[in-house]
């Protein structure tokens, strides 16, 4: 059999720091390094419509038309026909995006405007990869290509508001295998198997959890029941989300398959001074809280940590509830460490995270990259990991990975992906989580029970490496472009 030829939508690298981003960023270098054929990516992010593609008349014109579609994209901001630039700007934006979706009903998105990496690299780099791959790994990406679409994914998937029979479609005859972060809102050509990579339901299960939950939900269940008709093969990133889909498309138990989250190899102990950890401190502190801010992390202090989006379902309200609780019930010096954005509903989060950072007890930052963020749970006394609904949750195997041991919520998916290498509390006792504070923080960190959390979590994260997953992800790809080729043929 041929070697089968991958596109993988990358519209998700556009996108923040960790969780999704970061797995597609990991996941397309890891295709890179696998023996199958020629990798491509999508590079169409999340609103933009690029100019009309023609064929190119000279070097020129090639490089201008490339150059034309990285500014929409980077910009969100693009060239308009003239009716409609004439229009005052509020309702110029108004009308664009409807229009363009309009313009373009009927015809698949081509796949014939590729950026030249030789001369594009910064761009490709900077804006799809840099935020979670090393330096070192740069080279990687003149080893794949790299596609846009007119539309742009964002407009293709508001398409999935309207009738199936105007599902965006896309022509990727030329490709064995299309690789889609989360449900897509492409149709793809007969002989081209589709992959997702589904990491929750969550819009559905938890729709009181989701900004704009309506929209959201209607928009997700739309596109996985398409992908699900279309014949898609899911790999989801643990068994209790395999568990929830199948509940929902109980006949695709064959289509549906667990491989756990990729974990950074740049996950790794890493301890420094207290000057530095301050400084990183100062310099990463999120600006929903900045104001408030008071003083620098002391030595003696035993500082326990949480690492993900402030948002409903991470449970950081209860958090909050239990540190402050915990720090009135021992004379042990303690910090919380919030390494968090705000997200969608988080208005009732940041005000009492305010309040704790005014109190002296919440050190709050964000926008963190992987190597300081190494540092901050190498020197965490503890992790803690509230979440009262999750996918995967990566901090907690982050943590284990740099040597922190970690206090978790006991639910389906933490217990899945930890295992014995956590403790568990009820997320919805404060009681319970505080008394659990306290004891941690009357442990030696490196020694006893802390000591034998740390060498179980050592263990428990090396199940998400690369080295322990490539070999999974290649016989799936190898696996579904197989089968795609059968029907085919038969």
């Amino acid at each position: 059999m041929n070697k089968p030829s991958v596109l993988v939508d990358l519209r998700n690298c556009y996108e923040g720091f960790a969780g999704i981003p970061q797995e597609l960023r990991l996941l397309f270098k890891m295709f890179s390094d696998m023996d199958i054929g020629p990798l491509a990516g999508l590079a169409s992010g999340i609103h933009y419509l690029a100019p009309k593609f023609k064929k190119p008349r000279s070097p020129y014109e090639r490089v201008m038309q490339q150059a034309q579609v990285l500014i929409s994209q980077d910009t969100k901001r693009f060239a308009v026909p003239t009716p409609i630039g004439m229009l005052p700007g509020r309702l110029q934006r108004m009308v664009t995006y409807p229009a363009a979706m309009l313009c373009t009903l009927g015809r698949p998105e081509t796949l014939d405007m590729e950026i030249d990496v030789s001369i594009f690299e910064d761009y490709i780099w900077s804006k799809l990869f840099d935020k979670t791959l090393p330096p070192r790994d740069r080279a990687f990406i003149h080893r794949a290509r790299f596609f846009a679409t007119r539309l742009g994914h964002e407009n293709a998937r508001h398409m999935a508001f309207l009738p199936r029979i105007l599902q965006k479609k896309i022509s990727s005859e030329a490709w064995d295998v299309f690789f889609a972060a989360s449900v897509s809102p492409y149709r793809v050509s007969p002989n081209t198997a589709m992959m997702v990579r589904y990491y929750d339901a969550l819009p559905l299960t938890s729709p009181h959890t989701i900004g704009d939950p309506w929209p959201h939900a209607l928009s997700h269940g739309r596109m996985l029941e398409r992908n699900m008709q279309d014949g898609a093969h899911f790999y989801c990133d643990s068994e209790p989300v395999r568990e929830d889909l199948l509940r929902l498309f109980p006949k695709a138990e064959k289509r549906v398959t667990t491989i756990p989250a990729l974990l950074a190899s740049e996950f790794h102990p890493e301890s420094c001074g207290t000057a530095t950890l301050s400084q990183i401190l100062r310099r990463r502190a999120s600006a929903a809280t900045v104001a408030a801010r008071r003083g620098d992390m002391h030595a003696s202090v035993r500082m326990f940590m949480a690492v993900s989006t402030m948002e409903p379902r991470k449970n950081y309200l209860k958090l909050f509830q239990a540190f402050e609780l915990a720090c009135r019930m021992s004379d042990i010096p303690m910090r919380l460490l919030v390494v968090a954005n705000p997200g969608w509903r988080s208005e009732a989060e940041v005000v009492e995270a305010r309040a704790l950072v005014r109190d002296g007890l919440v050190y709050h930052v964000s926008g963190v990259p992987i190597s300081e963020l190494r540092i901050l749970y190498s020197m965490a006394h503890a992790v803690v990991c509230p979440s009262r609904a999750e996918g995967f949750d990566y901090s907690g195997v982050e943590a284990m990975a740099c040597g922190a041991p970690v206090l978790a919520s006991d639910i389906p998916v933490h217990r899945w992906v930890y295992g014995d290498a956590a403790e568990y509390f009820d997320a919805y006792d404060v009681d319970e989580l505080a008394a659990m504070i306290v004891r941690f923080a009357g442990l030696p960190r490196d020694e006893g029970h802390l000591g034998d959390l740390q060498d179980v979590g050592f263990r428990q994260a090396a199940l998400y490496r690369p080295e322990a997953l490539s070999p999974k992800w290649e016989a799936a790809i190898l696996d579904v472009a197989q089968r795609t080729r059968q029907v085919e043929a038969g």
